[in-house]
């Protein structure tokens, strides 16, 4: 994109994106009691935001991503902590999928009739699914005071 008669010769696509982004979004803080629906209110907030703030750049720059080709291009110039609130959905999707097997299993026998050892695994992947999320909430919350860039 730049050539040699710019400011920033070595400057990426990436790199000017990023001097044009508005990094935060006012949000509210994480609701004790109802932790997972707060977390996820609030993670679907700063990804909407990622979205709608690249897509304003975008269009302010005049640049143009073919979304087939380039399905990730949004997180080009994105935050650390919008990083970190989008694993944090995708650690929670996987984590809901799983709790389905106890709530419908598709056996089609109830949690309670399963064998000691499968409910033992189902119970320890909760529990590592359960920790990636608080892990990645965490690191949210680190990361959203310094806004650094991915």
């Amino acid at each position: 994109m730049p050539d040699s008669l710019s400011l920033r010769p070595k400057e990426t696509v990436a790199d000017l994106i990023r001097r044009h982004r508005r990094p935060l979004l006012p949000s509210p803080a994480i609701d004790a009691e109802n932790f997972r629906a707060s977390a996820v209110a609030l993670c679907s907030a700063e990804v909407a935001h990622r979205s709608r703030d690249f897509q304003r750049v975008e269009r302010a720059l005049g640049l143009t991503f073919d979304r087939w080709l380039e399905p990730d291009c949004e997180q080009l110039g994105q935050f650390s902590h919008e990083a970190h609130a989008a694993a944090a959905l995708v650690w929670l999707s996987h984590l809901q999928a799983h709790e389905s097997q106890k709530r419908a299993p598709w056996s089609g026998v109830p949690f309670r009739y399963w064998l000691a050892d499968e409910r033992t695994g189902w119970l320890s992947k909760r529990s590592e699914l359960w920790s990636g999320f608080l892990r990645q909430i965490d690191r949210y919350r680190a990361t959203r005071g310094s806004c650094e860039l991915t």
